[in-house]
């Protein structure tokens, strides 16, 4: 990502809508942000600024939990917040708008969304810098979606790596295709979910599926918050419908052990294989987190060393259309 003809991102850098990005004024260029970023002219800075005023390592911009904080690291030529120059080592509070600069104008950045950041993993390789999108982060990529890292209904960071779901921590280095990726978790902001009382959240959501006859189409309508919202269709969708019948055939059993369906039973019912399973789960989950819908990652449950799968919603219906 280039800016002011010397500025460079971290390569692939990517955001989903509602978590903190930066924008190069000069070009327009937007950088995602993950709970810490470097600024400077070395080669390994997350903003890597190409200018002869600029230090090696200048700033720094941190997630605290409720704001986000800059930090001139004693540079040679400062860091300018709204004009003002920082004192070396000083932490000032960013607001939506404020703009910075690393030793004059002409490397500035505006803080353009300043909610929290979601997860993210850089390859230690590569340097390939990964982020969540609405707040399900996918690895190694959106195509081979092998392992999710994404908050779990309890509010913990956990990462799902085929029948494998565990907690997961900030800085844990996890391996994936070959590659290693560190992890960059933000503070869990469950406790600001339960606190609030609102907000749209998977347990509040009424399913609807209308199949057609020929069980070739699907058309999902989400029931949430005093509105309905009916999805573009997919053929991912169909996945939803198997894992709803099998949650509404077992009436008869406890919650706990209703709507399991064994991952190679449900890819022959789907005549698909597990890696177009992953990526269908993925494309799932993604539609919903599109929404709006805190822990949307939930929508498709897996129960830990079984293979089984479960549809996340305990409100909803299979009709015809």
């Amino acid at each position: 990502m280039e800016g002011h003809g010397s500025v460079t991102a971290a390569p692939e850098a990517t955001w989903g809508e509602g978590m903190g990005t930066l924008k190069d004024p000069t070009t327009g260029a937007c950088i995602a942000l993950g709970t810490r970023c470097l600024f400077g002219r070395h080669p390994a800075c997350d903003v890597r600024v190409d200018e002869p005023r600029v230090s090696g390592e200048h700033a720094s911009l941190h997630w605290m939990g409720d704001r986000w904080e800059l930090r001139d690291l004693g540079s040679r030529n400062g860091t300018f917040l709204d004009g003002r120059r920082l004192s070396p080592g000083e932490r000032v509070a960013l607001h939506r708008g404020a703009t910075f600069s690393l030793s004059g104008p002409s490397a500035a950045f505006v803080l353009e969304d300043a909610d929290p950041p979601g997860a993210a993993a850089r390859c230690e390789a590569s340097g390939e810098y990964r982020a969540a999108s609405g707040g399900i982060l996918v690895l190694p990529d959106e195509d081979r979606p092998l392992v999710s890292v994404f908050e779990d209904n309890a509010g913990r960071w956990v990462i799902e790596t085929g029948d494998e779901v565990r907690p997961v921590m900030d800085g844990e280095v996890i391996h994936v295709g070959g590659d290693a990726f560190t992890l960059e978790l933000p503070r869990s902001e469950a406790e600001t979910w339960q606190s609030e009382g609102g907000g749209l959240v998977l347990e509040a959501t009424h399913l609807r599926l209308a199949v057609s006859a020929d069980e070739e189409r699907v058309r999902t309508t989400v029931v949430l918050g005093g509105q309905e919202t009916t999805l573009p269709l997919r053929t991912h969708h169909y996945l939803l419908v198997t894992l709803a019948r099998a949650w509404l055939g077992g009436s008869d059993k406890p919650t706990a052990q209703r709507g399991w369906v064994d991952r190679d039973v449900l890819c022959r019912m789907l005549a698909t294989d597990a890696n177009k399973l992953n990526v269908d789960i993925h494309r799932a989950r993604k539609q919903f987190a599109a929404l709006g819908i805190q822990n949307a990652a939930g929508i498709v449950e897996r129960r830990p060393g079984t293979g089984e799968l479960r549809i996340g919603v305990r409100s909803v219906e299979v009709t015809r259309m």
